[in-house]
């Protein structure tokens, strides 16, 4: 009650009324004591007063009265002008309700779920808003700049205003509801803050991190995000691969299409024993022209594995955890073309697989350098969306290291926040 009373008398428009009424029968009362009226008669002269209609014949017989008719009027104006303004603004107020950009992108930001929360500076939070409305994906973009912020709320793009940091403002963003997280702010200390707190508010969020320097990536990772991309590494990638003559294809691929010229010319039947058939050279030749023309290809063939992983083998475990999981995963493997693995070692944190045979990769001659990417993100994808959790696979022996066999170590935090 006392909570409900404080509220009204908090209201500009109740206060107002209050101020009105008092007036009225403030005036109304001294009337009957100086004039000698009845309530009524005070109280029809008093309203004649306030509204300025007039008195007919009803007016002050005494100076005291006339006087009071005098300041009343001065008073009773104000009064009521005061009233009708606040209650304009009020009136003004609800018919604009629903046309005010802040009001609107307040609505918008709290029917959203399972979006993308962006914290980027002003340079690269333009381009991923530009690229995410393009691409249909719901987002909440975070600025602290002033100018930005105005112009996304004219053009209808969600956003709020305020440093990224603040847990309050990662609330309001409705973190918790989100999938995603991209920050990518000036500095890697607020990247790895941002990072932390979001994934504290919402162990489950999907964060993707830009990382200034090398260093900084472990320090992001463990802040809970789950990609890290230095951006200058890509871009050395792609300059340095610019004056690449794609014409010109590399030794690796001569080699495995003598290899494939070999295996046509034997006779068709089942291969013998022991020799890898065409099309397995064939998926070999590919892979290292793909690698070898197209200097991000190692990472669009390893998102393409962990797609594949994510929604094709995942569905197909059964285990609960990855001990289990993998118990599973080396018939999956085989049925799926992909080769033989099997477990060597496996604790819930982390475990190892080797595979002898690689359908892709196996007899591919020494490239210096790991290429089982594809082989790399099914397993990452399987286990991610199988665990619920961070997985991290990494590749220690391949073929085209000159191994015989390739080898994989696999990590799995132990929180969950995939």
């Amino acid at each position: 009650m006392k909570q409900r009373v404080s509220s009204l008398l908090s209201s500009a428009a109740a206060v107002t009324l209050l101020v009105l009424a008092a007036v009225t029968l403030g005036a109304t009362g001294t009337y009957m004591a100086l004039e000698r009226w009845d309530f009524l008669t005070a109280l029809i002269f008093t309203l004649a007063t306030i509204t300025t209609i007039g008195y007919g014949n009803i007016y002050p017989a005494t100076r005291a009265g006339e006087v009071f008719t005098a300041g009343l009027m001065i008073v009773a104006l104000a009064a009521v002008a005061v009233t009708l303004s606040t209650y304009a603004a009020r009136l003004i107020s609800l018919a604009a309700r629903g046309a005010d950009p802040m009001e609107e992108n307040e609505r918008a930001i709290k029917a959203l779920t399972d979006h993308i929360v962006v914290a980027a500076d002003t340079v690269l939070a333009p381009l991923l808003v530009a690229d995410l409305r393009a691409r249909g994906i719901a987002f909440v973009v975070l600025t602290s700049d002033e100018s930005q912020h105005a112009r996304w709320l004219e053009e209808g793009a969600p956003t709020l205003l305020g440093d990224a940091d603040d847990e309050d403002l990662l609330l309001r963003a409705g973190i918790e509801r989100a999938a995603g997280l991209i920050v990518a702010l000036g500095s890697d200390a607020d990247n790895v803050f941002v990072s932390l707190s979001a994934h504290d508010l919402n162990p489950r969020l999907r964060i993707v991190a830009r990382a200034h320097a090398a260093s900084s990536v472990p320090k992001l990772r463990r802040s809970g995000a789950n990609e890290v991309i230095v951006p200058d590494e890509i871009l050395a990638l792609n300059l340095a691969g610019s004056f690449r003559d794609r014409d010109q294809i590399g030794q690796a691929v001569h080699e495995v299409t003598a290899e494939l010229r070999t295996a046509l010319a034997r006779p068709t039947g089942p291969d013998a024993a022991g020799s890898p058939s065409a099309r397995q050279i064939l998926f070999r030749a590919l892979r290292l022209a793909l690698q070898d023309l197209g200097p991000g290809m190692d990472d669009m063939l390893y998102a393409l594995g962990r797609q594949f992983g994510r929604d094709a083998v995942a569905p197909n475990l059964r285990g609960d955890g990855l001990c289990d999981s993998l118990e599973e995963l080396p018939a999956l493997w085989t049925a799926a073309g992909l080769g033989r693995i099997r477990v060597t070692d496996c604790a819930e944190s982390g475990a190892q697989i080797e595979e002898d045979e690689c359908s892709t990769c196996q007899g591919l001659p020494q490239v210096g350098r790991p290429v089982c990417h594809l082989e790399r993100g099914v397993i990452t994808g399987a286990l991610e969306a199988k665990l619920g959790r961070t997985v991290r696979t990494r590749e220690t022996k391949c073929w085209g290291l000159g191994d015989s066999a390739c080898q994989f170590e696999i990590t799995a935090d132990l929180d969950v926040h995939v």
